[in-house]
C-alpha cells in the first residue's frame, strides 16, 4: 500500500527554463488524494455483506441488496480506487482493488441474470468454476503480500479460505463450507476494517493510530 498519508504528492510536474526577455515559470501539480482508505472501505464492506449473506444472519436471503452493493460499493468504487492507486505508482493496489472490482461487477451481473436459478446443479457448477479462478488469482495475490506487513497478509490468507470453502460447496453442495465461508469472510471484513483504520487514522486527523506490523525485509 503507498504511504499512510492522506494526501500525496503527485511527481508529475512541468518546467520551462528560462530563457533570454522572458520569465521563468515552475508549475507544481497539485496533491491528489490517497485512494487506498476508498478501496479498503469498499473491500471491507462487500465481504462483509456478502458474509452475512452466506452465514444467513439476520434473516438475510433475498439478493437484491448484495446485487446493488456487488455492482456499485464493491464494482465501481473498488475500480474507481484501483485506477487511482495506478496513478500514484501503487502497482499492487491498482492491481488488487481493479481485478476485485471487476469480480464484484461480474458477481452482480450473476446475480441479477441467473439469481432465479441459484439453485439448480448447473449454476453452482458455474459458479464453482467462477470461484475457482479467483481462489487461484487470490493465492497468488497472498503469496505476494507476504512481505507487506501483518494486516494486508492475514486479509489475504482469510479471504483465500473464503474462496476455498466457497468452491467445496459449489461443487459439493455441502453447506457446511459456505458457512465456512461466511466465517471467514467475516474475518476477511474485519482485517481489511483494521486496516482502513490503520491507514485512515493519521496524526493530522486522530490521536489514535494502528500499527500494520511491517514484515519487509531490512538491509542491515
Amino acid at each position: 500500500m503507498p504511504d499512510t498519508q492522506i494526501y500525496i504528492q503527485d511527481y508529475l510536474r512541468s518546467d520551462t527554463k528560462s530563457r533570454p526577455h522572458s520569465t521563468s515559470t515552475k508549475r507544481h501539480s497539485p496533491k491528489i488524494g490517497n485512494p487506498t482508505p476508498l478501496g479498503l472501505s469498499a473491500f471491507a464492506m462487500s465481504v462483509m455483506i456478502s458474509a452475512l449473506y452466506n452465514l444467513e444472519l439476520f434473516g438475510a436471503v433475498q439478493s437484491n441488496v448484495m446485487l446493488s452493493v456487488s455492482l456499485f460499493t464493491g464494482g465501481v468504487v473498488q475500480f474507481a480506487s484501483g485506477m487511482w492507486e495506478f496513478k500514484v505508482g501503487n502497482t499492487f493496489g491498482g492491481t488488487g482493488f481493479s481485478a476485485f472490482g471487476g469480480f464484484w461487477l461480474s458477481y452482480g451481473t450473476i446475480l441479477y441474470l441467473f439469481g432465479d436459478a441459484s439453485n439448480t446443479a448447473q449454476f453452482h457448477s458455474t459458479m464453482g468454476v467462477f470461484c475457482l479462478a479467483w481462489l487461484v488469482f487470490t493465492f497468488i495475490f497472498t503469496l505476494a503480500c507476504i512481505r507487506t506487513n501483518l494486516g494486508v497478509l492475514s486479509a489475504f490468507v482469510f479471504l483465500t479460505i473464503t474462496f476455498l470453502g466457497e468452491v467445496i460447496f459449489h461443487f459439493s453442495g455441502a453447506t457446511i463450507f459456505i458457512k465456512l465461508a461466511g466465517v471467514f469472510g467475516l474475518l476477511t471484513c474485519s482485517a481489511v476494517w483494521y486496516c482502513l483504520g490503520a491507514v485512515l487514522l493519521t496524526p493530522d486527523l486522530s490521536p489514535i493510530s494502528l500499527p500494520l506490523y511491517d514484515l519487509s525485509v531490512k538491509d542491515n
